[in-house]
């Protein structure tokens, strides 16, 4: 049964299209979407029967159309978020869970677990071939204009292929299917829906995504592109191109890859000027997104407001789109609620999942360095100090009466003490893709396209630093032929910095995941591949070996920036299928379940589940 042409009484049994879009849509350029989409779905009678000729006339119907399909992904963030994240190494149960979350946590799942039912992806995987079989209709029959069905069928062909993604990562073999059918039950029919493994999922995308019309988001101008009240709805919508990196990293195209997120990286053009240039997507110097603090040798004087922390707090502003790109917001005025705060909340919620102690162990590894200049704005002395331990830890949890709390998603709903600040308003984001997730999939790209010193550089300290060797004394001298990668697209950075005269090229503020953050630059000794003299712990004589270390840094940085975010399972996953070990994996689920308390045995048994290569959900309809 498709989402548009179900009959009222059906419809009830499906998402609700999300009221929050609808409200933040400016009333002269949706208006038509108002009347046309949302009284069309909501106000019939339950003996009427909205048929395809009745929803597929114009391309306000087809915004509604898009919209409904966003509104049905919305209902799948509760599940995404577990399945990403409890499966793998940095979330963890909790008194409170019931026993399908035990199962999930401990790679034990039966086929009766609610949380692993692919049914409510594929209800959205189906509506979704609907939609995109309509709109071919539609422009054949001159309903749509060319470049508005390619904007639309372009976006709900690459939610499509976000949800197969997601599907294959958990189930492994899985049907996939195009075309719509009446009855999503009748995706059973094995005769009629071949399985594929992941490998074959992973070459139909590519095919596929490769044939979209349009990978740009919708254009200034569009009916669904615009801002209302500081929130741009280009934030709601997937960026293609990012997709398009992922399944490109999946498949193993690392250079395609790498050209993908490039896109993305300069979104503003290749030169320009102004805030916007130099700051979105590019994990710039500017202190509305970093690790900071107000005293030297002073931990305590950290800061809140802005910086790290604040990029989960931060209404939808200027800055929030320089890091962020693809956000769902949860309404507490209409469905769907938001169900992060019933997960993670010990006040307000259930509190059922919770930081693990490895995510935590992870966070203590490491140690800060942070610069800071005394006095006023033209004093020269600088400071270094070095805490034992990543701040974005500190902001990414918080321990409450002796209980740890996820954070990112509670921002807006706890205050400092942990309790509600108003227990009935609980909207919150669903956090999807930002700028640090795009730097990071490339620097993985990047490193297995032998391109090291980029990768090191975008996940360290940024290119100005990474890319000048010159000692310091001597940086007030000509820069030229420093600061810069010299290397083709897309590993063609330019991060040059003077005075005299002043010029600051398209990458400057550029200071990397871990400069940002305020913690070491990884230290290797491979002055061969790096051109670079460094001493260290850890000698690297082999490009393999470089390229190893590399990407278990790669990873762990995964985990440091983007805990809980719902990035770490396939991030585990890939890597282990890639190098075909599956150790990267097993090792790492048997430490955190060790550290949860729980049995060797129940331990061991995961562990043993995993070395075998069993990584997948059982597909149970």
């Amino acid at each position: 049964m498709s989402l548009l042409d179900m009959t009222v009484t059906k419809m009830k049994q499906y998402n609700k299209l999300p009221g929050r879009f609808f409200r933040l849509m400016p009333v002269i350029a949706l208006a038509t979407v108002l009347s046309a989409g949302c009284r069309k779905v909501f106000d019939f009678e339950p003996t009427n029967t909205v048929d395809a000729s009745q929803m597929y006339r114009n391309v306000t119907d087809a915004d509604a159309a898009v919209i409904g399909i966003y509104g049905q992904v919305m209902r799948l963030a509760k599940n995404y978020v577990l399945l990403n994240e409890l499966r793998g190494d940095l979330m963890d149960i909790t008194p409170n869970s019931d026993i399908y979350l035990r199962q999930l946590s401990e790679h034990n799942v039966t086929v009766n677990n609610p949380y692993t039912d692919p049914r409510p992806f594929y209800r959205v995987i189906m509506n979704c071939n609907d939609v995109l079989k309509n709109f071919k209709i539609m422009v054949q029959q001159n309903k749509m204009k060319q470049a508005e069905f390619d904007q639309r069928y372009s976006d709900v062909g690459a939610i499509r292929s976000w949800l197969y993604l997601q599907v294959g990562i958990h189930y492994g073999t899985v049907p996939y299917i195009t075309e719509p059918i009446e009855d999503v039950n009748g995706i059973q029919d094995a005769d009629r829906f071949k399985k594929i493994n992941l490998n074959e999922l992973i070459k139909e995308l590519v095919k596929f995504m490769e044939s979209l019309p349009s990978t740009d988001d919708y254009p200034a101008g569009s009916t669904l592109q615009t801002v209302v009240d500081g929130y741009s709805t280009s934030r709601f919508f997937i960026n293609k191109n990012i997709l398009m990196g992922d399944i490109y990293l999946w498949d193993g195209q690392y250079r395609k890859a790498a050209t993908s997120y490039r896109k993305v990286m300069d979104i503003n053009g290749p030169s320009g000027q102004g805030e916007d240039f130099y700051n979105q997507y590019r994990v710039s110097s500017f202190n509305e997104s970093s690790i900071t603090y107000a005293r030297a040798q002073d931990f305590s004087s950290i800061t809140y407001t802005p910086g790290w922390r604040y990029l989960f707090e931060r209404p939808a502003d200027r800055q929030f789109g320089w890091e962020w790109i693809w956000v769902l917001p949860f309404d507490r005025n209409y469905e769907p609620v938001d169900p992060f705060i019933d997960l993670m909340s010990l006040n307000g919620g259930s509190y059922l999942v919770r930081p693990s102690q490895q995510s935590i162990d992870y966070w203590d590894s490491q140690m800060q360095i942070y610069t800071f200049t005394a006095g006023t704005s033209t004093a020269a002395a600088i400071f270094r100090d070095n805490f034992p331990f990543d701040a974005r830890g500190f902001f990414s949890f918080k321990v409450f009466n002796g209980q740890p709390v996820i954070m990112k998603y509670l921002y807006n709903y706890l205050d400092v003490n942990g309790n509600p600040v108003n227990t009935f308003n609980k909207s919150g984001k669903w956090f999807l893709t930002r700028a640090a997730t795009l730097h990071l999939h490339y620097a993985e790209a990047a490193n297995r396209d032998n391109q090291y010193k980029v990768a090191y550089a975008i996940a360290n300290r940024g290119i100005k630093e990474t890319f000048d060797t010159l000692p310091a004394a001597a940086r007030t001298r000509d820069v030229t032929k420093w600061q810069q990668t010299f290397l083709d697209p897309p590993y063609d950075f330019d991060a040059r910095e003077g005075d005299g005269p002043a010029y600051r090229n398209t990458w400057y503020r550029n200071q990397g995941i871990r400069g940002r953050a305020s913690v070491k630059p990884w230290v290797i000794d491979s002055s061969k591949y790096f051109n670079m003299t460094v001493a260290a712990p850890r000698p690297v004589t082999d490009a393999e070996g470089l390229r190893r270390f590399l990407e278990d840094n790669i990873i762990l940085e995964d985990a440091l920036e983007l805990a809980y975010e719902g990035d770490r399972w396939p991030d585990l996953l890939r890597v282990a299928l890639r190098r075909n070990d599956p150790s990267f994996i097993a090792n790492k689920i048997y430490d955190k379940l060790i550290k949860s308390g729980i049995s060797a045995g129940a331990a061991g048994q995961a562990r043993a589940k995993l070395l075998a290569g069993n990584y997948f959900l059982p597909f149970k309809w």
